[in-house]
């Protein structure tokens, strides 16, 4: 009843009272999801078209590139993290006022922070197009919500939004056992409950009912913000009683750009973005291949981003490929496999991405944490922590490194390090591959 009444009434009214487009804007997007196909390009053609002619005519840094006036997306140049944060300025509209636009950080995990700027009416854009995603997964605003995030110091807007809201927020990187396992017991005995959160959060609450012998039932488990492996997907199912799985690709600059429910590939949401992929030296590259995901956004006018290099690799699928029977007709990305700084380079030529780990690791249960680390161009260790502190078996660590060994024919020394604590990335999140030389 509850749900029924925010999202007939409050949300609706709230949305009036704040000047924004929140209802407005997820209402299109269910429109959007009926579109066919040749709709929805046309709908991003126009987009692009739109936002190329005024970023070359009210935007100092693309103005001042002296770009033809007919200039199509290819011609505009890559803009990197570092040049984005350099020109955060001359990147605003002239059209809008920096002092009026909400600001931005990403996290800075690549190791260069960005700022960017949008209007608040985008604001209440991403956040309709987010709750959107999470419908998909039979979530409706008003249902409880159990969130494992960052943001720990919620002050009183926040505070009063999860009330609103029904959630229940819990730091995703400071998680105590004591903690988790009386937060299931609260939400045990209600009904269409949901989880939110950074995967590798959602996985040590799930570890933490496995350990119970109990199974929790949650409707939907959202995804964001981190790498979604297949073991912790196993985790999931198992000690949540196959809840509907929501992983959404996204990034803190303002761009949600793909998202899928319970299948095999990403639903670029293209009304709102453009996904490029392209090689080292910036050439795109076939459907199918790997390569640098470069994303252009659509809807922020005050601040126009154009082919940003997210430091992302991902691959576009063939649309001969494509699902015969798919719920939508966006148009697919076939995977993210992860930052550029999350590859291995070995000497016979091989590259080895996060994913050629996880294929390996998620069969050895006793290993609950690693981390790959290369110290030099034939050389890596392996850091682990085990599951209640066995002892790895001579066996099993025989067949990894056979495994790893086949992987790079050969060519590297591997190394085993256990350990009680894995160090994460700079902004707090666990990182798989580290590399520790200049390659």
């Amino acid at each position: 009843m509850y749900s029924f009444l925010l999202n007939k009434f409050l949300l609706p009214l709230g949305s009036s009272f704040f000047s924004g487009n929140y209802s407005k804007e997820l209402k299109k997007w269910k429109e959007y999801d009926q579109m066919p196909a040749k709709d929805l390009e046309k709908i991003q053609n126009e987009g692009v078209s739109k936002l190329l002619q005024l970023a070359l005519k009210d935007v100092p840094y693309y103005h001042n590139l002296k770009l033809p006036p007919n200039a199509t997306l290819k011609d505009f140049p890559i803009l990197t993290k570092n040049k984005l944060r350099e020109n955060a300025d001359t990147l605003i509209s002239t059209k809008y006022k920096k002092e009026n636009l909400n600001k931005n950080h990403s996290s800075g995990s690549s190791g260069a922070q960005s700022v960017t700027f949008m209007t608040k009416q985008h604001t209440f854009y991403l956040r309709a197009l987010q709750t959107h995603w999470w419908k998909w997964g039979g979530y409706n605003p008003g249902e409880l919500l159990l969130q494992a995030g960052m943001s720990t110091k919620r002050g009183f807007t926040k505070t009063l939004k999860d009330a609103f809201f029904k959630v229940k927020y819990m730091d995703a990187f400071n998680l105590k056992a004591e903690n988790i396992k009386g937060i299931l017991k609260t939400f045990n005995n209600k009904k269409s409950k949901h989880l939110a959160g950074y995967p590798s959060a959602l996985n040590e609450i799930a570890l933490a009912a496995i350990s119970e012998n109990k199974t929790y039932s949650f409707k939907s488990l959202i995804s964001y913000g981190d790498k979604l492996f297949s073991q912790y997907e196993k985790n999931f199912k198992k000690a949540f009683q196959n809840p509907t799985i929501v992983n959404t690709y996204g990034c803190a600059e303002g761009f949600l750009m793909g998202c899928m429910v319970d299948g095999a590939f990403y639903n670029i949401m293209s009304p709102h973005v453009f996904l490029e992929i392209v090689d080292d030296a910036g050439k795109t590259v076939e459907d199918g291949q790997r390569g640098h995901i470069l994303v252009t956004c659509l809807t922020n006018l005050a601040m126009p981003i154009i082919r940003y290099k997210l430091g992302d690799l991902g691959v576009i699928l063939p649309k001969n490929e494509y699902p015969k029977n798919r719920r939508f007709n966006y148009p697919l990305l076939k995977e993210v496999t992860g930052r550029e700084t999350d590859v291995i380079k070995a000497p016979n030529g091989n590259v080895l991405i996060v994913h050629s780990f996880t294929g390996i690791f998620e069969f050895y249960e006793e290993i609950k944490q690693f981390k790959i680390i290369q110290t030099s161009k034939d050389k890596i260790t392996i850091e682990y922590i085990l599951q209640n502190r066995v002892q790895i078996s001579l066996n099993t660590q025989r067949e990894i490194e056979e495994k790893l060994l086949k992987l790079v024919d050969n060519s590297m020394k591997i190394y085993f390090k256990k350990v009680m604590n894995i160090t994460s990335s700079p902004s707090g999140k666990p990182q798989i591959i580290d590399i520790k030389f200049d390659s």
